[in-house]
């Protein structure tokens, strides 16, 4: 699809670079995106819903993890119902994390 779609042509990309992508690596499963690498923790999230991925979707993705790889967290800020909640639990979800969420 990313090289049909957005012309990728090698993995050094920028639109397959910044993708989030799994990997074994010696039976563990890691999750990269950018410079970020994360280790799955395998936590069972049930059959969750699934969230429609958009430009901005992708976008908290990125800036989620890359803050992650920092040491730091992130904040998703925006007017209601635009899915912030939701994104943050879809990443957590595929990071294989459980989130609490309190409102």
């Amino acid at each position: 699809y990313q090289r049909r779609v957005h012309g990728v042509r090698s993995a050094s990309a920028w639109s397959w670079f910044k993708q989030l992508k799994f990997r074994m690596e010696d039976e563990i499963c890691k999750i990269f995106m950018c410079s970020a690498n994360f280790l799955y923790t395998y936590e069972y999230q049930g059959n969750a819903q699934k969230l429609v991925h958009t430009p901005l979707t992708d976008k908290c993705y990125l800036t989620l993890t890359q803050g992650m790889r920092m040491g730091y967290g992130g904040n998703p800020y925006g007017p209601v119902g635009t899915g912030k909640t939701e994104s943050v639990k879809s990443l957590g979800q595929a990071f294989g994390r459980q989130v609490l969420v309190f409102n």
